[in-house]
């Protein structure tokens, strides 16, 4: 019998619950970025997706909003905020503390932005996928939740603490502050490459026009192929470190693989 409530109280728990809708809601609402020098997303729980556009000055704002109660779901909101520094934030009601044996409590929204192409980008998110595509400046500090940026201008930034990390055909430089786990895999990128604290998951970079410099990695492997300039890493704890067509200098710890 304990178990088998065991077996209850997994299924239940609200992160296995994310994939359910039982009262959904859509929102959608457009914002006037005229003027605007900057653009700030501040997400909550659920995928986000933003698409940069070359055609006018609006930010068009479509949001699906799914709770596990009626009220939740007519709470959830986006928030717009205009002028030189603008923002696009969702609020999401409080659910803590509303777990129950029987089911679980959740509230979260998949959020899809089509946004001005040429305005610096800023995103701030809790959980959930994000793919962003065909954007300039992006910077992305993300909590959890896979990451995929692709057909940018650049620079990219990204901070994120677990899930994977994709770039493809970005036109600048590309820096990852910190990733706590999951790989990170890259193609095409018109810049240099800077991945300065790993902790764990492969890295993959293939096809980038100047320099690829891993600062520190904790575990997993290091792939380098297509390298235009040099290729360093300099520290790495454990995994294999690989390095292929490096048109520059090649450095690596003496101790690895």
């Amino acid at each position: 019998m304990r178990l088998a409530i065991l077996a209850i109280a997994v299924l239940a728990s609200p992160g296995l619950q994310a994939w359910n809708c039982e009262h959904e809601r859509r929102i959608e609402t457009s914002l006037d970025l005229a003027g605007s020098e900057s653009l700030m997303v501040r997400a909550a729980a659920g995928d986000l997706e933003i698409i940069g556009s070359s055609e006018g000055t609006v930010a068009e704002i479509e949001g699906r909003v799914c709770a596990s109660k009626e009220e939740w779901a007519e709470q959830a909101a986006v928030d717009t905020r205009d002028g030189k520094k603008a923002e696009i934030v969702v609020e999401l009601p409080d659910t803590e503390g509303n777990w129950s044996l029987l089911g679980g409590s959740y509230a979260y929204m998949d959020l899809r932005l089509t946004v001005p192409d040429n305005l610096p980008l800023e995103v701030r998110d809790s959980s959930g996928d994000i793919e962003i595509e065909g954007v300039g400046e992006v910077s992305v500090k993300d909590s959890s939740g896979d990451i995929e940026i692709e057909d940018s201008r650049g620079p990219v930034f990204v901070e994120d603490s677990s899930g994977d990390i994709e770039f493809t055909d970005i036109g600048g430089d590309v820096t990852v502050e910190s990733d706590s786990s999951g790989d990170i895999d890259g193609r095409d990128i018109q810049g240099s490459v800077l991945v300065r604290h790993d902790s764990s998951g492969d890295i993959d970079f293939r096809d980038v026009s100047r320099d690829f410099t891993v600062e520190r990695d904790s575990s997993g492997e290091i792939s380098a192929n297509r390298i235009g300039g040099d290729f360093v890493v300099e520290r790495d704890g454990s995994g294999d470190i690989n390095a292929l067509n490096v048109k520059g200098e090649v450095s690596i710890p003496d101790d690895s693989s």
